[in-house]
């Protein structure tokens, strides 16, 4: 799948997601206010914050479409990771600080909830929706996963598209909230009781917390310079390694430029009878195999050198081998 074809299929997830999500804030927002439903107040909160991520998202992925130019050389990917950022903090204020902050209140002020009936059929149709919405989302990843022979949770952990994994988690966030919002309701029409709705909607208030804390966390290292996965590194180097000449690769690092979009530097030492022209086509073919294999590693860039050199970094303080692969994130 080329990087192309990728941001379009997330353009189109995040079309259908933002749909989704303001039809539900409208549907929610009704019944919630027909039937005093504090879980379902909870739930109209959310797809309202959805709607706005989704905004956010969609900003991010047509911004991180523009081609490089002299002002940002490596292209515009990083985009994607900023207003993916926004987008799980307004989760975290929109979805879960609003959530919490009506249990509390009907913990402190209860009220009746009234039209149950009606706030079952807006609840089911809404869990419905969003569960289509979260098949669409899932579609292209289970595509990427099967690809590279890894499981789906794999893929997920790896993936550099902040955007497909936001309108995942949001999208099954809203399934289950739809679903701890019923049972909310159920109880409390069971027992004749507000308690078990106010409940409903700190568990959903919750939720919506890890959830953002999660995105936020995976944007953090999105936007710091996340390096690639070690396993990719060393298959990589072996790639760099069969190549003629090629005696050893005492370094070699990637780093994450944008969704889809790598680089990935290191140096190589070659037999000492090589000639330059020699050299020139080795890495010329490496770099030949990398766009075959690899699309997404846009740049490669492999450095000639007659020893292993030492490379002192900011975080770790004291010079190492450039032979050691790095250790893991």
């Amino acid at each position: 799948m080329t990087e192309e074809t990728n941001a379009t299929s997330t353009r189109n997830i995040v079309i259908i997601s933002l749909a989704v999500a303001a039809a539900e804030a409208l549907g929610l927002g009704v019944a919630a206010l027909i039937s005093g439903s504090v879980a379902l107040g909870a739930q109209t909160a959310d797809s309202t914050a959805d709607v706005a991520v989704e905004v956010f998202l969609l900003i991010g992925v047509l911004s991180s479409a523009r081609p490089a130019n002299d002002s940002h050389p490596l292209g515009y990917g990083r985009e994607r990771f900023f207003w993916s950022l926004l987008a799980a903090l307004g989760i975290f204020v929109g979805g879960g600080g609003i959530s919490l902050e009506e249990a509390v209140e009907s913990a402190l002020h209860p009220a009746a909830v009234n039209h149950y009936l009606l706030a079952y059929l807006v609840l089911a149709a809404t869990i419905a929706m969003d569960a289509f919405a979260l098949v669409v989302t899932l579609r292209p990843l289970r595509k990427k996963a099967t690809m590279r022979g890894i499981s789906l949770r794999s893929q997920f952990r790896r993936s550099t598209d902040p955007a497909s994994s936001t309108v995942v988690l949001a999208g099954g966030t809203e399934v289950i909230g739809g679903l701890v919002a019923a049972v909310g309701l159920l109880v409390g029409q069971l027992t004749r009781s507000s308690a078990p709705d106010a409940a409903a909607s700190a568990v959903i208030g919750g939720l919506l917390l890890v959830v953002s804390v999660l995105l936020l966390r995976s944007n953090q290292e999105l936007l710091t310079g996340r390096g690639l996965p070690p396993d990719l590194l060393d298959v990589v180097r072996g790639v760099i390694a069969s190549q003629p000449g090629v005696i050893d690769v005492p370094d070699l690092f990637g780093v994450i430029v944008g969704p889809q979009s790598f680089i990935v530097d290191g140096d190589v030492t070659f037999a000492d009878n090589m000639e330059l022209h020699a050299v020139e086509r080795t890495i010329a073919d490496t770099a030949g195999a990398r766009r075959e294999r690899w699309p997404s590693i846009q740049y490669l860039y492999l450095t000639p050198v007659p020893s292993p050199r030492p490379r002192r970094t900011r975080d770790q303080g004291p010079v190492r081998s450039w032979g050691k692969t790095p250790e893991p994130p």
